[in-house]
């Protein structure tokens, strides 16, 4: 399969200042300091005046650190980036895929190199193919073309008796941990309207439901996630006050799916307007709930997922004067 076209600007402001923080290993206050002292990098700030940084400003500050490392001070380092960006020459590009020359590592050897590492059980060397799949691409193709099928293959080599039980409960929690660091370092949301996200009742796997709640943060939607087994008894005397747009659930079996029946007595608690109910995950492949149940069902893969629900609530969250 060819790869992806990536079709994004590598100047378009998406990291806030925690993910960077995370993604390049520098404190947050170092990455100020460099900032005020050195002008560099130059992240743009947000609607709320939280700063936001591109992918080439990820870049630029890792080839800074790297210098670093080497024993150059920090000042030297961006006197050296002036010098060959005066040459015609841009270092960050150079070793990047903003390079036309540049051969980045596909998705499906990273996620070769995963699942190497975790079904050795190597946290370190599992984290450092994130950091390095981070770096070349974006938020949504690390989910959907590393950490699923990777996620995925795992789970078969288990069903066929060639990994232990515990490499499958090693790896998804490696990846919840990783899910929910990116949850934490997702920008405030810039979007109107609230989405409710939370696992039916008797829902344990949340792997599938936090990709998706991910991606959704880092698009600037506020999502509430509420976890795993959400029971519906008191949800809307909790939630109600949110004035949620969306409730979204997931399921894997059809006998989890029918812990949702309760929907409508839960709903009819909501004050208007009524908030509208999202369902998604295995169990209804192939089934539906009763028409007493007003919900859109969502069978797509995560990417297409995501741009129906963006689309839901664009077209039923009221417009702010």
């Amino acid at each position: 399969m060819d790869k992806p076209e990536l079709s994004h600007d590598p100047h378009a402001p998406v990291y806030n200042i925690k993910a960077v923080s995370r993604l390049v290993g520098l404190p947050s206050v170092t990455l100020r300091a460099w900032e005020r002292r050195y002008g560099l990098p130059r992240p743009r700030r947000g609607h709320q005046g939280y700063r936001l940084y591109s992918e080439y400003d990820l870049h630029l500050l890792r080839w800074l650190k790297q210098q670093v490392d080497t024993g150059i001070s920090i000042g030297r380092a961006v006197e050296y980036w002036h010098e060959l960006r005066s040459m015609g020459r841009d270092p960050v590009a150079e070793q990047t895929r903003f390079s036309p020359t540049a051969q980045p590592i596909s998705p499906n050897h990273l996620a070769r190199d995963l699942y190497a590492a975790l079904t050795h059980f190597d946290e370190e060397a599992a984290a450092e193919v994130l950091r390095r799949a981070s770096a070349l691409y974006t938020i949504d193709q690390v989910l959907t073309e590393v950490v699923q099928p990777m996620l995925v293959e795992i789970g078969e080599a288990w069903h066929r008796g060639e990994l232990p039980i515990a490499v499958e409960h090693f790896a998804t929690q490696f990846c919840l941990q990783h899910l929910m660091s990116l949850l934490a370092a997702s920008a405030p949301p810039r979007h109107p309207g609230i989405i409710v996200a939370a696992c039916a009742p008797g829902e344990t796997h949340q792997i599938g439901l936090l990709m998706l709640v991910v991606m959704l943060r880092w698009r600037g939607w506020d999502v509430k996630y509420l976890g795993q087994d959400l029971k519906l008894e008191g949800m809307a005397e909790a939630l109600g006050p949110l004035k949620p747009r969306l409730l979204l659930f997931s399921a894997t079996r059809p006998e989890i799916a029918l812990n949702l029946l309760d929907l409508p007595t839960a709903l009819a608690a909501f004050p208007d307007p009524k908030p509208w109910v999202v369902l998604g995950g295995q169990a209804f492949e192939g089934l539906r709930l009763p028409k007493t149940i007003p919900a859109v069902y969502l069978q797509a893969p995560l990417l297409e997922t995501v741009t129906l629900i963006e689309r839901l609530m664009q077209e039923h969250t009221p417009k702010t004067s």
